[in-house]
């Protein structure tokens, strides 16, 4: 019955219909396509936000939220061909905090004060699975992403290379031997344009630019935690 209904409407109104149900579907594909396209690493990240919610305390930096940051601006390294090296490390290191870390609120400074307190510095120090050797080298590299950054903002018309050497120079550098550093230099030479990277990260250079000014001193100041609980602790030199 509900066939002879519809057989027995005018060819023009089923067209119609046809033609809306047509115009429907093709709107939500474009739209779902829109929507995909507009989404910038800054927005996808939700980095400034994580980094936000990270609330120094007296005795240290809280480590989940830290970690859940420090994941999101490493992320950054996903739009920069080349630096996939670099990021393994980063993200090596942070997920072996988290494994430590588990479901406790505990502080950075914590997880490696009970780890000094049954164990030699020197030793932990070369033991990729501890907190100690885990913390020294993600706080080194996030140093590096910091510099790359801070040299994108002191210097606007320098080149992303630029940026990058820079940043390697003044943090990661002198902790690599010949060979690392040979891989690195040859790596760098796969970056993108400068303008092509802040097309990824946000709609606009200003809009990305104020974004890395509010995010950067929120990083420094736990990376400043960090290094100085390092040095105290003689770990890091």
């Amino acid at each position: 019955a509900a066939a002879s209904r519809i057989a027995a409407q005018p060819a023009e109104c089923r067209a119609g219909r046809r033609h809306k149900l047509s115009a429907h579907r093709s709107e939500h594909k474009y739209s779902r396509s829109f929507i995909f396209i507009v989404m910038s690493w800054l927005e996808d990240s939700q980095v400034l936000s994580k980094w936000k919610a990270v609330t120094l305390t007296e005795t240290g930096v809280p480590a989940k939220p830290f970690l859940t940051a420090a994941k999101a601006i490493i992320s950054l390294f996903d739009l920069i061909a080349g630096m996939g090296m670099v990021k393994g490390d980063m993200v090596g290191n942070a997920e072996t905090l988290e494994k430590l870390v588990g479901d406790s609120d505990t502080t950075l400074q914590a997880l490696v004060e009970a780890e000094l307190a049954n164990g030699d510095a020197a030793k932990l120090v070369k033991n990729g699975k501890t907190a100690t050797c885990a913390l020294l080298w993600l706080t080194r590299a996030l140093t590096f992403i910091r510099e790359l950054l801070q040299e994108m903002i002191d210097k606007p018309g320098a080149k992303l290379t630029e940026c990058i050497n820079a940043g390697y120079e003044r943090s990661l550098k002198q902790f690599h031997g010949f060979a690392v550093r040979t891989t690195f230099s040859v790596a760098v030479k796969a970056a993108p344009t400068r303008e092509t990277l802040i097309s990824k990260m946000g709609s606009s250079e200003q809009f990305v630019m104020d974004a890395i000014r509010e995010v950067v001193p929120l990083y420094t100041q736990c990376l400043q935690v960090n290094s100085t609980f390092l040095a105290a602790k003689g770990i890091a030199k």
